[in-house]
């Protein structure tokens, strides 16, 4: 009797090493490690050679460098009239953001796509160039710090300002203007994606592109003048046009983004808003893996073979997807009367071999020799 109940101890003290065992391992596994930040008079400026700066749908290149750095981005503010539907004529008094120095770039919507590592030191010039008419600034989702940068950043026609800030959270982030009336500010299109890659770099893949959504809220569609913000459709949360980078053309026609069979490519988005969620899906394809609300932390679970993936107004995802069968992949949010009637749509153009393992089509010489076979074959296929 008391062999039996040693024994029986003895196995529940082994059972309950094992558990705690394992507690301990999914503890370590899930604990988010500390950023150590190394002090900004240690840093150095990043090599000349990296690139931080980009406009969508090209991405800068991943940050592969071990160390923390300095890095510089100098954006200039810009004010003009641009094609919103070019198929249309449609045009519209747009604000927004270029590189500085990129006089050819004169629609700023959306800005420039910028990139880091996290724990690295942003030293961000922000110049309104003198001709515009109106105060604007740059609010950072990225950045830990009054407004986002917004209040320090504030620039009249011909001032410019510099801030220098931490990036402490990899990620995907939006950028917005945040002076006066930020609704409308945003609504005539000041906003951009900063990418912030964690320390361990995502791995490579063979694609990676930048898409942003967002909404525009015009008085009117005519094709005969420019049209202007319509404050009624904005205070109601009614956009008539919506869009992937800045127009409806941006991902279409000779815009069209190219993949082979087999490879694999990454979409960084940002739903710059200004209010509705977007619904990002790919027609004829999944997403492969989703970093969902864009955070790239290594901690953060992953989902695999998602169909949609739901992105906040002012938040972003990370997805991948595999190009399986020559195909065009259909970009779209799939509150689908924004993609057929107000221009949320973008395409993927697949090229290589056939894979009949996953996608054949079935004519109905091939049937009829099927269903010799197999009498039990739904005859509606023959239809």
């Amino acid at each position: 009797m008391l062999k039996k109940y040693l024994n029986t101890n003895i196995i529940i003290i082994i059972l309950l090493i094992i558990t705690s065992l394992l507690l301990i391992k999914i503890l370590l596994v899930n604990s988010v490690k500390p950023l150590i930040l190394i002090p900004k008079n240690k840093l150095s400026l990043v090599s000349k050679n990296e690139t931080n700066t980009s406009y969508a749908p090209a991405v800068p290149e991943t940050i592969q460098r071990k160390k923390q750095g300095i890095f510089e981005v100098h954006l200039e503010i810009l004010e003009n009239v641009c094609d919103i539907d070019s198929d249309n004529n449609i045009k519209f008094d747009v604000w927004g953001y270029r590189i500085k120095g990129d006089d050819d770039v004169l629609c700023g919507a959306p800005g420039p796509i910028l990139r880091g590592r996290v724990g690295d030191v942003a030293r961000i010039t922000l110049t309104n160039l003198k001709d515009n008419k109106n105060t604007h600034n740059i609010d950072f989702h990225s950045v830990t710090g009054q407004g986002g940068g917004a209040s320090a950043l504030t620039v009249v026609p011909g001032e410019t300002k510099t801030i220098d800030v931490r990036l402490l959270y990899p990620g995907t982030f939006m950028y917005h203007c945040a002076f006066g009336d930020v609704p409308e500010h945003i609504a005539h299109g000041m906003y951009g994606m900063f990418i912030v890659d964690p320390e361990k770099p995502l791995p490579t893949v063979d694609h990676e592109w930048g898409i942003m959504q967002s909404e525009w809220y015009l008085n009117s569609l005519s094709n005969d003048k420019v049209s202007k913000l319509d404050p009624i459709a904005l205070f109601n949360e009614e956009p008539n046009i919506i869009t992937f980078n800045g127009r409806k053309d941006a991902l279409s026609g000779k815009n069209v983004l190219n993949m082979k069979t087999e490879e694999r490519a990454r979409i960084y988005f940002v739903n710059q808003g200004l209010s509705l969620a977007s619904n990002f899906h790919p027609i004829g394809s999944h997403w492969d893996l989703v970093y969902p609300e864009g955070a790239t932390h290594p901690t953060n679970k992953t989902i695999h073979g998602s169909q949609s993936t739901l992105v906040v107004a002012g938040g972003g995802t990370v997805v991948e997807l595999v190009a399986k069968v020559p195909s065009n992949i259909i970009l779209v949010d799939h509150a689908l009367t924004r993609t057929f009637y107000k221009g949320a749509l973008g395409f993927i153009s697949v090229s290589g071999e056939e894979n009949k393992e996953i996608f054949e089509i079935k004519d109905v010489k091939d049937v009829k020799i099927i269903n010799k076979e197999n009498k039990n074959i739904d005859i509606e296929i023959l239809k």
